[in-house]
């Protein structure tokens, strides 16, 4: 699991495919900072406040969300 400060050093996003996303809320309900949100017609997620501990990544059921590096 990553914290803050090593997200801070890797600078690590999480990344939405809205394709596979199924809008189940499952990433929703592990997010310990609320950075997710869920709307009648898409997922997103609040980067700034995102700590990239990666729950949200082993909960999805399809596998919609990906941890990777953020464009510099």
């Amino acid at each position: 699991m990553l914290n803050a400060a090593v997200r801070n050093q890797t600078e690590l996003k999480v990344i939405v495919d809205h394709e596979l996303c199924c809008y189940c809320g499952a990433c929703v309900a592990v997010c310990p900072p609320d950075a997710i949100f869920l709307t009648d017609s898409f997922l997103a997620i609040d980067q700034e406040t995102c700590t990239a501990c990666e729950r949200c990544t082993k909960m999805c059921p399809v596998h919609a969300l990906t941890m990777a590096e953020a464009a510099q």
